[in-house]
């Protein structure tokens, strides 16, 4: 994530976890949810963190997140927000994601909601290929962002670029690894929100599965 960015969450941190903590997380996530094994104490990352509306939809769930805010105004108003012991935080922000890498990988869930259009096209196949590799075998990723751009600071993904991102990886994993993506699919905004050109506003959600 680009630093005026990051700025610009801090600068917001309140009004934002407002927004995020209104909106029903579990419908955020319908999809997702629904693929996950029941009864099952999963590992989630969480990139992106913002609020921690998501770190405590997973937690409250029975399942331990590490959840990464690397803007810290926003991290802040989540950690005194959402108490709860199976949620830990970073700073990590991607492609680095260092901490979770080195000290928590692999995760059976990682989920990045509003965060790819954040990242600078140069940093974005290297973001992508991070995650996958910080997938356990079996486990799922779920990737959200808006289309068009909806605020400042954001870009345009293409939206082939998570395929290459795929392709790219399966080309240089080991035989019997790799990615496949289960589900590509537009929703409009829950938030009925315009995007910055003035035309409706969309989710891209792609949830992606790497093999067993």
């Amino acid at each position: 994530m680009n630093k005026p960015a990051i700025d610009y969450f801090n600068d917001r941190a309140d009004e934002l976890a407002r927004q995020y903590n209104a909106l029903d997380r579990a419908k955020v996530h319908a999809d997702l949810l629904s693929m996950l094994p029941e009864g099952q104490a999963l590992k989630v990352l969480d990139i992106g963190a913002g609020s921690g509306a998501d770190a405590a939809m997973f937690a409250d769930r029975g399942h331990t997140v590490l959840a990464c805010e690397p803007a810290e105004a926003l991290r802040k108003n989540g950690e005194e927000t959402f108490k709860n012991k199976n949620i830990k935080w970073s700073s990590d922000v991607l492609p680095e994601m260092s901490a979770a890498s080195d000290a928590a990988a692999p995760f059976d869930v990682i989920t990045s909601v509003g965060v790819l259009q954040y990242v600078p096209e140069e940093n974005r196949a290297s973001s992508l290929s991070k995650m996958f590799s910080m997938a356990a075998r079996g486990g799922f990723l779920e990737v959200q962002y808006p289309t068009p751009a909806s605020r400042e600071h954001q870009f345009t993904i293409k939206h082939n670029e998570i395929e290459k991102a795929v392709e790219a990886f399966n080309q240089a994993a080991a035989p019997n690894d790799g990615i496949d993506i289960v589900m590509d699919k537009l929703v409009p905004d829950f938030s009925g929100r315009k995007a910055l050109d003035g035309s409706d506003l969309s989710f891209r959600t792609v949830i992606l599965k790497r093999r067993p």
